[in-house]
């Protein structure tokens, strides 16, 4: 839940903003409930403060609590305040799926925007869009050019131009009249309708007749200043973007893109073209498609694993759970409001190979039955009653790995809520049909009697006899020999960690870069743009890229889910560039390449960071310090930036506070303008309009469009510091007064801008780092660095950026693996009734570590969010095997058996479904492992690795430990 509050109170410096604006709203705000953190932005005029709630809160109830909150402080703050806004961010509001260009060399910029206008229009039709919206052009306006000396002339001061036009332009409904039978509205002559009319407008009587408007100012059509330039590979142009309706299909959307594109291409005249410059449907229905190959795929292996060991008939029951399960479960996911996408696809994925466990466990055992004698109905019957308490005791397990996954309130847990849900859902209907389709199937389907064991299950004996059960009585002789050796594998795989490395969330692994451009405090538009030139000139040249489109003065509109883009700032540009295809080596070849060519160019600083997943952050390294005065703050940013960027690993270090703003600083003499009566605020507002001119209302004329009124200079190009002598200032005495009287002009250097970070003034040093990987590491470098620094009393730091996302998500997943253990062991201790049995149950996963760990070291992956979320529900599924084992064992000593024998028995009649099961959930995963993707890969390969070496220690340890641990008089007592 994040929030913006921007108050603009024009002409007043960063530390008067300081105090009159930001202090009382920030403290307003941080008395509220569940606010985590605000970070608040001061520089001349305008204060930025981004609030952000706590997740699992009401967000459109936080908006409204944060807005009832800040129009309380009206009366604290200036009443002359220009304006004050509360905004929530939600993505569907800021997020681009389609971004297209209209370019042309020769048109003008009224015929690009008209075009653009009339494909705005034609888009809007299609549905599941939520808006168009056209970006990177100028508004036309209604300019209102005065004549500071006519009006000086005549006598009229500035303030009383601005309140006529204001008042005339009202439009006010006069109400209805009764007529008859009829009721007639009444119209007022309302607002302007053209600019004739503005122009006669009576401003004020003079000695030789009335002064119209037009006496003292020129009014015409003309553009605002330029703010935003957008470029397409090189050629000038505006942007259209598109946002899709929350809950609505993007592929469906993108298909009536694609018509609307070329209906509105047949349209275009021949100097005007139409770039689809940026398409976030193609991704999504390619990631899709190899989900749905993966789950296809996955499916066929379990099957013929499946036909493998069991036979037709068993494998026929048992792959009939699957597409039942999963229909049910995508029903049930649709009716919770959760779509279709790559997680929840995923978990399906993740979940195959666990949903078949139960139908194997609850079909081997039938099929166990029936060779030992008895009929489909009496085996059917007895089998699934035999292992219905151990599979609804396993399923349980693993349903409360994944539940607290489903409670994570963070970020990340946004992110991955469906997938818990998913696996949950699906799990919970698997072990449903498990008890009670699978032995109705089973009834119907298996044969009536069998005779002689299959070629399958002659194998598995054989390899029973030959090899497990030698080495399962040795362990049963030599049990400390087995306890060591797992003991030294698990302590060997632990040492592996280091050289894993932990990571947050992996990069996206998409063909697409944002390349920001940003010149120094102070830079015009001009500036920046020569250095946006330059990048261009630098990607024209670059083999790998299919295209690039170019943004000056304000980011490129949000194409990524956590990359927002800067709003309008003079000093920043960013270049959306696209690759020709996804290919990791070229991909990072390219990236080398460009950072040694933008290194080169002096006057900007030019970076770009690889698109990751995950919550946003600022920069994967930041620093922030906290303190009171800003001249310290500036000289304690200087020695953090030169630690950072001493620390091997780092680049692009990026220090706000190295260099001053300059800014020409009206100096008004108070004494002067309070014996001429002139208050202060009334000279700031002449000068703002003179020079940078100021909206004072929108007309809506003859042809029913919308133009802002602004009134300022008729200045010819840009401002220039010549123009303030033009500026005339009226005195209560009705003299003219020039504003060199008044005030005098000095160049001056201040800090850009004050920064807050939860009510603390702050600032912050931000890096990026060689590799995305060792974030964690090098931050932890730097954090001993300058613990070893001296700081002076009242001053700290502040570890934010990735490092920050990263302990406090670990920190979260950590919590939820103890949840998940306490809740696995008290219903271990429920099916039990023992402190010991799930002791020996537990023993799984410390087994499971030693391959999650190997696994990860022989791949090359590291310990990410999703190893980690893999790994607890890991935990889940390795107990099952356990369980399975533990549970046979009680029942035949309940029967009478003795315990070594029951022990061994157990073992190696479970053989067969706890392999089959292990194989099942590997192979189901395998497809999704082998795609090769950071996100999925990672979390694949630990439970796979966990899967292995717990299968196989489980085997032989848990036995091991059942004859150490377990009474058989406390077993027959239970049952």
């Amino acid at each position: 839940p994040n929030y913006t509050v921007v108050a603009v109170y024009p002409g007043t410096d960063a530390e008067d903003m300081e105090e009159l604006v930001a202090d009382p709203i920030e403290e307003a705000i941080d008395a509220l409930d569940d606010i985590e953190e605000l970070r608040t932005t001061i520089e001349e005029g305008l204060v930025v403060i981004e609030v952000e709630g706590k997740y699992g809160i009401d967000a459109d109830d936080k908006k409204e609590e944060l807005v009832t909150e800040v129009e309380n402080l009206r009366d604290e703050l200036p009443p002359n305040l220009y304006s004050l806004e509360v905004v929530q961010f939600k993505p569907e509001d800021r997020f681009v799926v389609q971004q297209y260009a209209l370019t042309s060399l020769t048109a003008t910029e009224a015929e690009l925007y008209d075009l653009a206008d009339d494909m705005k229009k034609m888009l809007e039709k299609v549905p599941a869009l939520k808006e168009a919206e056209i970006e990177a052009y100028r508004e036309e306006q209604v300019r209102v050019n005065l004549d500071f000396s006519a009006m000086a002339a005549r006598y009229i001061p500035l303030g009383q131009v601005l309140q006529v036009l204001q008042s005339q332009n009202a439009n006010i409904p006069a109400g209805t009249l009764n007529a008859g039978n009829q009721s007639l509205s009444i119209k007022t002559s309302g607002s302007y309708k053209n600019l004739q009319d503005l122009e006669e407008t009576v401003i004020a009587p003079g000695p030789n007749g009335v002064v119209k408007l037009k006496d003292i100012a020129t009014v015409a059509f003309d553009y605002e200043d330029a703010r935003w330039q957008a470029r397409y590979n090189g050629q000038p142009g505006i942007l259209v973007t598109v946002k899709q309706e929350r809950g609505t299909n993007i592929i469906g959307l993108a298909e009536g893109l694609v018509a609307t594109e070329a209906a509105f291409k047949s349209q275009l005249p021949p100097y005007v073209n139409l770039h689809n410059v940026f398409a976030q449907a193609p991704s999504v229905k390619a990631r899709i498609a190899d989900f749905f190959v993966n789950l296809l795929q996955g499916v066929l292996l379990v099957g013929v694993v499946i036909l493998l060991f069991l036979g037709f008939r068993s494998a026929l029951i048992v792959m009939t759970v699957i597409p039942l399960s999963i229909i049910i479960a995508i029903g049930l996911l649709n009716g919770m409001d959760y779509a279709l996408q790559q997680i929840s696809i995923a978990a399906l994925v993740i979940a195959l190979g666990l949903l078949v466990d139960n139908g194997i466990v609850v079909v081997e055992n039938i099929s166990r039955f029936i060779k030992s004698g008895y009929s489909r109905f009496d085996a059917a019957a007895k089998g699934t009653a035999e292992v219905g308490y151990a599979i609804v005791s396993s399923t349980v397990t693993t349903l409360l790995a994944f539940a607290p996954l489903a409670l994570l309130q963070s970020g990340p847990g946004e992110f991955l809520r469906s997938l818990p849900v998913t696996v949950i859902l699906v799990l919970t209907v698997s072990l449903l049909l498990a008890l009670t389709v699978t032995p109705l199937i089973a009834n119907g389907v298996m044969r009536k009697k069998v005779t002689k064991a299959t070629w399958t299950d002659r194998r598995i004996q054989k390899f029973i006899d030959r090899f497990y059960a030698p080495v399962l009585n040795f362990a049963l002789k030599r049990g400390w020999v087995v306890v060591l050796v797992a003991v030294a594998t698990l302590v060997g795989s632990v040492t592996l960690f280091p050289s894993i490395g932990v990571s947050f969330f992996p990069t996206a692994d998409k063909p697409l870069l944002l390349v920001e451009v940003d010149t120094p405090n102070g830079s015009n538009l001009d500036r920046t743009n020569r250095a946006v030139r330059y990048v261009e000139a630098v990607l024209d040249t670059t083999a790998y890229v299919k295209d690039y489109t170019a943004n000056v003065g304000h980011g490129n509109p949000q194409v990524y889910y956590n990359r927002i883009p800067k709003e309008y700032n003079r000093q920043h540009g960013q270049l959306m560039v696209r690759f020709k295809e996804w290919d990791p080596a070229r991909f990072y070849a390219t990236l080398g390449q460009l950072r040694g060519a933008f290194a080169q160019y002096p006057d900007a600083r030019i970076a770009f960071r690889e698109l990751k997943n995950g919550a946003p952050f600022k920069a994967p390294v930041e620093i922030l310090v906290l303190g009171e005065n800003l001249d310290t703050l500036r000289q304690l940013n200087t020695r953090v930036a030169s630690i950072i960027g001493n620390t091997a690993g780092t680049k692009d270090v990026y220090n706000p506070l190295a260099t001053y703003k300059t800014a020409i600083e009206v100096n008004i003499n108070k004494a002067k303008a309070g014996v001429a009566g002139m208050p202060v605020a009334a000279i700031d507002q002449a000068v703002m309009v003179a020079m940078n001119g100021m909206q004072i209302d929108k007309l809506t004329l003859d042809d029913n469009e919308e133009y802002p009124l602004v009134v300022r200079m008729p200045l010819k190009g840009k401002p220039g510091i010549d123009n303030f002598s033009g500026i005339q200032l009226n005195a209560p005495t009705g003299q003219m007064v020039p504003l060199a009287q008044m005030a005098s002009l000095e160049l001056s250097t201040s800090v850009p801008e004050i920064r807050h970070f939860n009510l603390d003034r702050s600032t912050a040093v931000t890096a990026d780092v060689l590799d995305a990987d060792a974030t964690a590491a090098i931050t932890e470098q730097v954090i001993a660095k300058l613990d070893s620094m001296a700081w002076p009393e009242g001053y700290s730091y502040y570890v934010a950026g990735e490092y920050e996302r990263q302990q406090e998500s670990f920190g979260d997943l950590g919590t939820l693996l103890i949840v998940a253990l306490l809740g696995i062991f008290a219903v271990l201790v429920l099916q039990f009734r023992s402190l010991r049995q799930p002791l020996i149950v537990f023993s799984a996963i410390p087994l499971a570590i030693t391959g999650s760990f190997v696994a990860l070291y022989l791949t090359g992956w590291t310990f990410s969010f999703f190893a980690f979320v893999g790994f607890i529900s890991l935990v889940g599924i390795v107990v099952n095997n356990s369980i399975i084992l533990v549970d046979f064992t009680n029942q035949l000593m309940a029967q009478g058996t003795e315990k070594l024998e029951a022990i061994k028995r157990a073992a190696q009649v479970r053989f067969t479904p706890i392999v089959l099961t292990t194989t099942t959930t590997i192979l189901g995963l395998l497809p999704l492992t082998l795609s090769n993707t950071s996100l999925w890969s990672p979390l694949g390969w630990t439970i796979i690795g966990g899967m292995v070496s717990s299968t196989l220690l489980t085997l032989i340890l848990v036995p091991v430990l059942y004859k150490w641990f377990t009474s058989s008089k406390k077993v027959a007592s239970l049952q």
